[in-house]
């Protein structure tokens, strides 16, 4: 069958290499498909094009991915391949949470919970066949008119049996200087996962309902089999480890590191999506640095203790300060990740997090407004009416969610964070010397679309 795998075009400042789309291409490649990957956040393609595409291309299947701040967008491509009467199929974390509201509401004929890389091929080996069904673990469709949810599909236990993702369709030399928060050492970048999964139990974090706190890892030789291959093939000088706990499992991380030590690999390499800052120590950062790191990012959400505890965040706050130390010392950039507007945030919380902030060995910082994600904790006990909910505030920046603090108060709070953080001379400085003229607009953009500095 023919497939078009679409990640759709929406408003981000974040342009990277779909690795998720990549991998499913890779999978359904090897299962005799034919596919197309549509990079529509790279290319440009609105719907206009995208309209074109499928009139030229004549797919028989057109599979949307969607995380919920751009499930808004992902719904317009559904139509479209529905109005052209294609077979449609939408995945991703939103709809994993929410499989039978996305049905009802994107219109779309299946859609896929969890990891598509069983399901996806189950299903058109079933849709090729006429075969029942009802026999395909992980989907959710319409049969005479009645919602059905087939019976979850096992996760993939071992990751290694997973074809590489499809770089030639996702080449990083077409990828703008554009990464997470815009900064860069090296270029081409690419990002690379070494596991899938998250043990922890955050009340404000999606990630268990695709990943049911279940961590896997992939073989340290295989991972950077592949950094390898990206380096001499595409010559991609950078990687982002995309990892939401790199250096959870010590012996895991230290493998990879000293395998690309004894590779003599000239690459540079980040953690931009964060690891735990508890689970790191002296040797292991050395060789973390000696390996090629310049730049770990620590998920903190909030200076304040009891907001912490209260998100099970699992965290000791009373550690941080030490290991951020011990962190510059080795001579890796830190970056902090911080939360306002958390369950139970109040005026004082929230300045105890701005002033954590400032007062720690932090290079850089990224604010976000709390955004209750469907399929965390916190959005299960949201009280409201889910039915209405405008999925395009959904962004991390808008605010849709409220407990003690107005609306009002958090925006003036979250443009304070960033003012007193960044327009420190220090600081400020530090941040013009490690960027690129080419990722200047970037940035910029960044700080006026979201009104950072605008009192």
């Amino acid at each position: 069958m023919k497939i078009m795998l679409v990640y759709p075009k929406f408003e981000t400042h974040i342009i990277t290499p779909p690795l998720g789309l990549g991998y499913l291409a890779a999978t359904l490649l090897k299962e005799g498909h034919e596919v197309i990957l549509l990079d529509c956040v790279l290319k440009n393609i609105d719907i206009e094009k995208f309209r074109q595409i499928l009139k030229n291309e004549k797919p028989d299947v057109v599979g949307v991915n969607a995380m919920t701040t751009y499930y808004s967008s992902a719904k317009k491509y559904v139509t479209e391949a529905k109005k052209q009467g294609i077979t449609t199929v939408m995945g991703g974390p939103h709809s994993t949470a929410l499989p039978k509201e996305t049905l009802e509401d994107s219109g779309a004929d299946f859609i896929l919970i969890g990891e598509a890389e069983k399901s996806f091929p189950n299903l058109l080996n079933s849709l090729e066949k006429k075969k029942n069904l009802m026999s395909v673990k992980g989907i959710c469709f319409k049969k005479n008119n009645k919602i059905i949810m087939t019976p979850e599909e096992d996760l993939i236990q071992n990751l290694d049996e997973l074809p590489l993702p499809s770089w030639n369709m996702m080449n990083p030399n077409d990828y703008p200087i554009a990464p997470h928060g815009a900064f860069l050492k090296r270029f081409p970048c690419a990002p690379i996962i070494t596991t899938r999964g998250c043990s922890f139990n955050c009340t404000f974090c999606a990630s268990k309902c695709t990943w049911r706190q279940k961590l896997r890892f992939r073989d340290p030789k295989k991972v950077v089999d592949e950094i390898e291959m990206l380096n001499k093939k595409f010559g991609v000088k950078e990687f982002h480890f995309e990892d939401d706990n790199f250096t959870l499992k010590r012996e895991h991380a230290l493998e990879v590191c000293k395998e690309i030590i004894r590779r003599k690999l000239d690459i540079v390499w980040a953690c931009p999506n964060g690891v735990r800052i508890d689970r790191l120590d002296e040797e292991l950062l050395k060789w973390m640095k000696k390996s090629g790191c310049y730049l770990l990012a620590f998920g903190l959400e909030s200076g304040d203790q009891k907001i912490l505890n209260t998100a099970t965040k699992n965290l000791d706050l009373s550690q941080v300060s030490k290991a951020l130390r011990m962190v510059k010392k080795i001579g890796i950039q830190t970056w902090g990740f911080f939360i306002l507007g958390l369950p139970g945030e109040t005026m004082e919380s929230a300045l105890k997090t701005i002033k954590f902030a400032r007062n720690n060995e932090f290079d850089r910082a990224q604010f976000c407004i709390f955004t209750p994600l469907p399929g965390s904790e916190i959005f299960e006990k949201w009280t409201i009416d889910k039915k209405n909910l405008n999925w395009n505030d959904f962004n991390f920046f808008n605010i849709v969610y409220t407990d003690k603090l107005s609306e009002e108060q958090l925006r003036k709070l979250h443009k304070r964070a960033f003012r007193e953080f960044y327009l420190r001379p220090k600081i400020f400085f530090n941040l013009l010397r490690d960027l690129k003229l080419k990722q200047i607009k970037w940035l910029a953009k960044r700080a006026f679309d979201y009104k950072i500095f605008k009192k």
